[in-house]
């Protein structure tokens, strides 16, 4: 259901404690989804890297992109995925792709201690925008992905603006884009030196 709801968005805005999958290389997807599948068949995991690289279109396709907000918080800049050539790599490719004009991604550093709104864990914001009348397409909805449950998806006007308030507070005392960007090429090279 989510890829759907995805797939249709105008805005995703997420606070991210790992790589989204919307930008994830295949190595770190393939690291990530093989550490969850542990004894999934290497077929299993391949199907699922796919899937997951295929939702990437929404954000790369040439007409209507989604416009993508991430807030990334910095421990998933040093949470080993895959060993340090996938990290640099994944480094490299979200500080390139956040050059894109519809992606804006910013780190939450260690630095700006617990904002209201990361001790909720990770949660994104899906807003499918107006039609040509003005009128909303759909109701906002908040996504909490449910891991090893069942996916919540809260459509109350109520919460989806006390989400809303709490990716605002994130995004106020978090890095701005250039330092943000600069950080990830930095932490790459380091990652680099690993190997």
């Amino acid at each position: 259901m989510y890829v759907g709801m995805e797939r249709s968005a105008q805005r995703l805005t997420s606070y991210e404690v790992q790589v989204p999958g919307l930008l994830q290389t295949a190595d770190y997807a393939r690291a990530l989804i093989g550490a969850f599948l542990h004894d999934g068949s290497p077929e299993e995991i391949e199907h699922r890297v796919r899937v997951r690289l295929n939702r990437q279109v929404a954000v790369t396709r040439k007409t209507r992109p989604v416009d993508l907000h991430v807030l990334l918080d910095e421990a998933a800049l040093y949470r080993m995925v895959g060993g340090p050539k996938v990290m640099a790599n994944q480094h490299r490719y979200l500080a390139d792709v956040s050059t894109r004009p519809n992606v804006t991604l910013r780190i939450h550093p260690y630095s700006a201690g617990y904002t209201r709104g990361i001790l909720h864990g990770s949660f994104v914001l899906v807003d499918f925008g107006t039609n040509s009348k003005g009128s909303p397409i759909g109701p906002p909805v908040v996504y909490l992905d449910g891991g090893m449950s069942s996916d919540l998806y809260l459509e109350r006007p109520e919460i989806v603006q006390r989400y809303t308030e709490m990716a605002e507070a994130i995004r106020q005392t978090a890095l701005d884009e250039k330092t943000s960007r600069d950080l990830l090429r930095r932490v790459a090279r380091s990652y680099d030196g690993d190997r």
